[in-house]
């Protein structure tokens, strides 16, 4: 029982704030369509619950959650499925190893000591400002770690 009215009133402040941002709904079937999709499409809870990580793995359509802060505030996030185009690749080693060559050519040989130098920026394709930066010390950029922590 106690798990029903916890979902029924995070039904309705999920509709409060629907109505809030959207307006009123028209009618009664309105309503009933709305709290149809939340039942279907929706996880409505805690981040720390084990319904949020279970929905991600089920594809729900949104996930949303309402928390309060330290300072008070309330604070809301709300996931939304869909579909992401995007490019994969790979660099080959050469191309790396020459990268760095002839960053170690500017650095040394030319002297420049820029930190924001044009040619760092300069190649997209071969993601050449990620690339330089993962190269060894003093070449590349500092990696910061911390000890390891327990509690």
């Amino acid at each position: 029982m106690r798990e029903l009215v916890i979902k029924a009133y995070r039904y309705a402040v999920k509709l409060s704030i629907d109505e809030c941002v959207y307006g009123a709904a028209s009618d009664s079937q309105e309503v009933l369509d709305n709290l149809k999709e939340l039942e279907e499409a929706w996880f409505i809870g805690l981040e720390s619950e084990g319904g949020w990580s279970d929905s991600v793995r089920q594809s729900k359509e949104s996930l949303f959650s309402l928390n309060i802060n330290e300072e008070g505030q309330y604070t809301s996030r709300m996931l939304t499925l869909s579909t992401l185009s995007m490019n994969v690749g790979a660099l080959d080693s050469e191309a790396v190893r020459s990268l760095w060559a002839s960053l170690a050519f500017e650095l040394f040989y030319l002297t420049n000591d820029d930190e924001e130098r044009y040619s760092i920026q300069a190649h997209p394709y071969f993601m050449r400002n990620i690339t330089v930066q993962a190269a060894d010390l003093p070449l590349g950029y500092p990696i910061y770690q911390s000890p390891l922590l327990s509690s």
